[in-house]
């Protein structure tokens, strides 16, 4: 009987660990102060955009997931601070990391917001991604200045004031 139970516990471990996004140790996590990684992935209309293309601009890089009901709520906030700050030097760039590249359709619906897929998670990686959503702020020289996992309603307040601080820089 003892031996039955360690077995059991493996085998969920192993199948909540295919199942739940991880933190890859050793992995290219995203630092405070430290530029963020560069990549490119393609947007609506099947066009490549490097991260890199937006050096000059603050950029919010947001992680999210059609399944996720918080990126759901976030999304519509960012499209309200794009419009805020346009014109500005305010970028904001989602990324979606669903397999499906039809869940980036959903993004459609907020024109403003510049919108990639990440179908194999390959940037995800880079990124760390352990919790949706995941928003980075970088700086204008493409530096990670600002790291939040998760979303909740008070977010976008705090996003306006970090934007609104990068902007005085």
């Amino acid at each position: 009987m003892r031996t039955q139970l360690p077995l059991a516990m493996l085998f969920t471990a192993t199948l909540l660990s295919a199942l739940v996004p991880t933190r890859v140790a050793g992995g290219n996590a995203v630092v405070q102060g430290q530029p963020a990684p560069d990549f490119a992935l393609k947007n609506l209309a099947g066009d490549n955009l490097r991260l890199s293309e937006w050096r000059g601009e603050v950029v919010v890089l947001s992680f999210w997931a059609k399944w996720c009901g918080r990126c759901s709520d976030q999304l519509q906030q960012l499209e309200r601070l794009q419009k805020q700050y346009a014109g500005r030097g305010v970028r904001i760039v989602t990324v979606n990391i669903d397999s499906d590249p039809g869940a980036l359709r959903d993004a459609a619906s907020h024109p403003d917001l510049v919108a990639l897929h990440d179908g194999d998670q390959s940037v995800a990686r880079q990124y760390d991604l352990s919790n949706l959503p995941l928003t980075v702020l970088l700086d204008a020289h493409g530096t990670v200045r600002y790291v939040h996992e998760k979303y909740a309603g008070g977010d976008a307040a705090l996003y306006d004031e970090e934007l609104t601080a990068l902007l005085q820089e």
